[in-house]
């Protein structure tokens, strides 16, 4: 995705997805983003974090966050029924293996009331409901999506293609307007692995 910042680009944020042959997915995001005021950098932020998904739920995810100078780790352990949640905040949270991170690349996420924070760890408490159907830029046409908002600790709107992948996001941060823009293609192996996950969960 190309990042907006009220309209005007600050860096873009990547899914990158592979399997295992023992059929786990492993999916790495990367986010770069730098606001300037001139030739100053105000403002930047970089995220890389790596998950792995077994029989449609979370087996681990790892985390590192430099929030303009501000740093946070987060790992995250699948043991038998339970998710332990460690970070730089705290060790040894343990909640429900069903539940997701804030990766939102799953359409899985509109269906869920509390969220583990991908940057600090943290629990989120999520409300989401369904505001309809319309269409996303995308790369080169329009990209059919439903849209749905989230409120409580996030405040989001997403939406997914009818495959059950992510084309689109947009939040407001410190009084800006953040638009996310699909920038490259869905590939086949994503989209198909975004519509099991979705199934399972």
């Amino acid at each position: 995705f190309d990042v907006e910042l009220d309209g005007r680009p600050i860096g873009d944020h990547t899914f990158s997805f592979t399997s295992d042959s023992d059929g786990s997915l492993n999916v790495a995001i990367d986010i770069d983003l730098e606001v300037k005021f001139g030739l100053f950098t105000v403002f930047a932020y970089t995220h890389r974090n790596r998950t792995t998904w077994r029989g449609g739920h979370l087996a681990a995810m790892d985390s590192e966050t430099d929030d303009n100078g501000e740093q946070h780790w987060v790992r995250v352990r699948a043991n038998n029924n339970t998710l332990t949640v460690s970070s730089d905040q705290g060790e040894g949270i343990d909640v429900p293996a069903t539940m997701l991170p804030t990766t939102y690349w799953m359409a899985s996420t509109t269906r869920q009331t509390k969220l583990i924070n991908s940057q600090t760890g943290e629990l989120l408490d999520v409300a989401v409901h369904e505001v309809g159907r319309e269409s996303v830029d995308g790369p080169g046409r329009k990209i059919p999506a439903t849209h749905y908002r989230m409120d409580g600790d996030l405040e989001i709107d997403l939406w997914y293609n009818d495959s059950g992948v992510l084309v689109g996001l947009a939040f407001v941060a410190r009084g800006a307007q953040i638009t996310y823009r699909l920038r490259e293609r869905l590939g086949e192996i994503p989209v198909s692995m975004a519509g099991n996950m979705t199934a399972r969960n």
